[in-house]
């Protein structure tokens, strides 16, 4: 389809600045370990701050919510299911968005907007209402379905993130090395 517009994502709120925050404290931490004890000790010390690092990035980044006029993609942590619109019966906020299929089973989407607590008002305050992001989160959703191009006899695919494997493969090999060279 040329010229289709690019799918909207939904992302966990303040997502992105802790992973800026987390990657500017293990860039801080690995110079550090290099000027104190040298290059070779922080290649060894390495693997532990980017295996948070990793983490932080699977949990806040990689898991969202990416839909466009065909479907949507929810990916939770490392497994994505992509949904058709033909199959989403009805669209939910509980705690999270939630998708109703067809067939009686239930998406849950960990990424994109969630419901928060109602905050505590003081005095000459109004109330203030849920979370506006995960309304408007919903809303687009909608809009979204309502302008649906996917067939009827569409399935639902479920496959896994193998970039992020892949990288979580890479640090595991290293870790295990960097605990061998240190025996």
């Amino acid at each position: 389809m040329a010229g289709a517009r690019p799918p909207r994502i939904f992302r966990i709120t303040g997502a992105a600045g802790l992973l800026v925050i987390c990657a500017i404290g293990t860039v801080a931490l690995l110079i550090e370990a290099a000027v104190r004890s040298g290059v070779g000790n922080m290649l060894l010390l390495a693997p532990w701050p980017l295996l948070v690092l990793w983490a932080v990035y699977v949990v806040g980044i990689a898991s969202d919510i990416r839909a466009d006029v065909t479907g949507v993609q929810v990916q939770n942590l490392l497994r994505r299911t992509w949904v058709p619109w033909s199959r989403v019966k009805r669209i939910t906020m509980r705690w999270q968005i939630e998708l109703a299929l067809d067939d009686g089973r239930v998406v849950r989407c960990f990424g994109g907007p969630g419901r928060s607590r109602p905050r505590r008002i003081g005095p000459d305050r109004t109330r203030e209402d849920g979370n506006g992001d995960a309304a408007d989160g919903i809303a687009k959703l909608q809009r979204l379905r309502l302008e649906a191009e996917s067939a009827p006899d569409a399935v639902v695919t479920r496959s896994w993130d193998w970039a992020s494997l892949a990288a979580l493969g890479v640090l595991a090999v290293w870790a295990a090395t960097a605990i061998l060279l240190t025996l």
